[in-house]
């Protein structure tokens, strides 16, 4: 078996002197990229006390969270994305997101995405969930014209992504569920994990419960806020505690954007709410059995985007924190493990090379 080391001291040279030569990590100045992305390196503290060591980030303690993109329809052609928003922040605060393609061969190939490990589970905003997943529990409780008033007036939610919810499903029962993944699920996110522990959705807020509290604003898409009241006492409390000052054990409210016309109608058994909007809405909740970041635990639903409301309140920030800070503990409990285990014999197998 022959084994060429291309860039040892004794190999051929098959870089000219003026062609660009490979990147080698090590020569990377730490300290200056460090200072590049995060201002200066080291240990950085927010105005609660929870760090971020940037240099650490850097020095190989890379959790891997994965990612499913959506796609989108440009000039005619699919393409497949992830907003910059969330893929910033998991790099932010020193993960690695792993983007996995939503396309049908991607849902055979699973395994090759979640071979080098995961640590943690993003789902976001998209379509409504398919209905081979019995979101609505036993029946949608509206008349035919109702049904196609909602699809009219939501058109390109009630379209289906089959693809897409298997994908986020199979690492939702297989990670999250199976093995104890930290998990963020934002907007559609949050519906998904309920209704994969057993909790149902309104097919349309609106036409179901008839409140007046806007939930979409097509014309005011972005900039669109109501109020949600937080509950005291709850990891979202602690998240946004400034705006607790003095009132530790009341609720308070927040204003929050909003970008869904559907929502949870029962929550999962296990599950226990954060927040509702003032219609009563559940907004947010969490599984207090799995949520301890320090020992890289994390399992959140928000029906509404932090990352869309860095500039609004601190604690948007601190909710991708919690979570990137669990996945960093996944992490190291994992090659913690694999340390542990490295004093056994493996015998490594190439079918392909020939001896």
């Amino acid at each position: 078996m022959w084994i060429v080391h291309l860039l040892s001291s004794s190999a051929p040279q098959l870089f000219s002197p003026s062609a660009p030569q490979p990147l080698n990590p090590s020569d990377l100045d730490r300290s200056a990229l460090t200072a590049l992305k995060f201002g200066q390196p080291g240990t950085h503290e927010d105005s609660r006390g929870l760090q971020t060591d940037s240099s650490e980030s850097l020095g190989g303690v890379w959790p891997r969270v994965l990612v499913v993109s959506r796609r989108h329809l440009r000039k005619g052609k699919y393409v497949d994305f992830v907003g910059e928003y969330h893929i910033d922040l998991i790099q932010d605060f020193g993960g690695c997101p792993i983007i996995v393609p939503r396309t049908v061969r991607t849902v055979e190939q699973l395994d090759a995405y979640t071979f080098g490990g995961v640590d943690g589970v993003l789902v976001m905003e998209g379509q409504d969930i398919s209905d081979r997943y019995n979101p609505y529990g036993t029946e949608v409780n509206l008349q035919t014209e109702e049904l196609e008033k909602v699809k009219s007036k939501h058109s390109s939610d009630v379209e289906k992504d089959d693809v897409k919810d298997s994908l986020e499903m199979a690492l939702i029962k297989q990670k999250v569920l199976e093995e104890g993944v930290p998990y963020l699920g934002l907007c559609r996110g949050s519906q998904m994990l309920n209704v994969a522990m057993g909790g149902t959705l309104y097919f349309d807020v609106v036409a179901e419960t008839g409140t007046t509290v806007k939930h979409i604003d097509y014309d005011n898409y972005d900039g669109h806020r109501h109020p949600i009241s937080v509950l005291p006492n709850t990891p979202l409390s602690e998240w946004f505690h400034e705006e607790f000052s003095g009132r530790e054990n009341e609720s308070i409210e927040l204003s929050v954007n909003s970008y869904h016309h559907q929502g949870i109608k029962k929550l999962a058994p296990g599950l226990e709410p954060l927040c509702h909007s003032l219609d009563g809405l559940l907004e947010g909740y969490y599984d207090p059995n799995f949520l301890d970041p320090e020992n890289g635990r994390y399992r959140v639903g928000l029906q509404w985007h932090p990352e869309r409301m860095m500039d609004d309140y601190t604690g948007c920030k601190r909710v991708y924190q919690d979570f990137l800070k669990a996945a960093t503990m996944h992490r190291r409990k994992v090659q913690q493990q694999e340390k542990r285990g490295s004093s056994r014999a493996v015998v490594h197998s190439f079918p392909h090379i020939r001896t």
